[in-house]
């Protein structure tokens, strides 16, 4: 079944996502900026926040590609600490780039995680099945932290677990989504440096400005 890693990858842009299960009956949701502020309390938040929108966007039978579109980038993008994602993505790379540059490949990791998985977030008809639930022994290293968020489908037997990875800047923030170790930031992180080492930043870059 190929529902549980789509929708997990989704959710980083989604995905965007133990002891509180989520399900419809749960919205309307509670805005992270009014929940408590342990990495567990905000990613209960924002997922039951992700969810929750997607449900009512449904309800209303405006699922098209458009209107999904635009509530992934109200409502899972603002979630996902954007720069630290595309620092992780170009490792020894990022301290080769001038601000500028930066902000390019920082708006292309954005453009490639909307574009990779928006489909699979308008197609997907099912939101109102979905539980979430998140355990509250997360760990927690200075300002990072690591959260262990497991989904199922109701009546369904099968249960899967990530790892949301979180950074506090100014509040927590999803920079990373693991699953059966492998990463988000690992995928794009081979994705990159492999362009790199064939083109070159300059090039690369040059591509980036002409798809934008």
């Amino acid at each position: 079944m190929k529902f549980i890693p789509n929708i997990l990858k989704a959710f980083l842009i989604n995905l965007c996502f133990i002891g509180i299960i989520f399900a419809s009956e749960s919205c309307p949701s509670i805005s992270p900026k009014i929940a408590g502020d342990t990495p567990t309390d905000q990613v209960r938040a924002i997922t039951n926040d992700v969810v929750c929108s997607f449900i009512k966007l449904q309800s209303g039978n405006n699922g098209t590609l458009a209107s999904t579109l635009n509530l992934t980038k109200k409502k899972i993008i603002p979630y996902i600490d954007l720069e630290y994602s595309t620092e992780m993505a170009l490792g020894s790379y990022w301290g080769q780039l001038d601000s500028r540059q930066k902000k390019i490949f920082e708006r292309d990791m954005k453009s490639s995680l909307i574009n990779e998985y928006i489909g699979i977030l308008s197609d997907l008809a099912i939101w109102e099945n979905i539980k979430i639930s998140v355990n509250d022994d997360y760990s927690k290293n200075e300002n990072l932290a690591r959260v262990k968020v497991s989904l199922s489908l109701e009546d369904e037997n099968l249960t899967t677990t990530v790892i949301l990875k979180l950074i506090r800047k100014n509040s927590w923030k999803i920079y990373d989504l693991e699953y059966q170790s492998i990463s988000i930031i690992d995928i794009e992180r081979v994705g990159y440096d492999s362009k790199i080492k064939r083109q070159g930043v300059e090039k690369l870059i040059q591509k980036m400005l002409k798809k934008s």
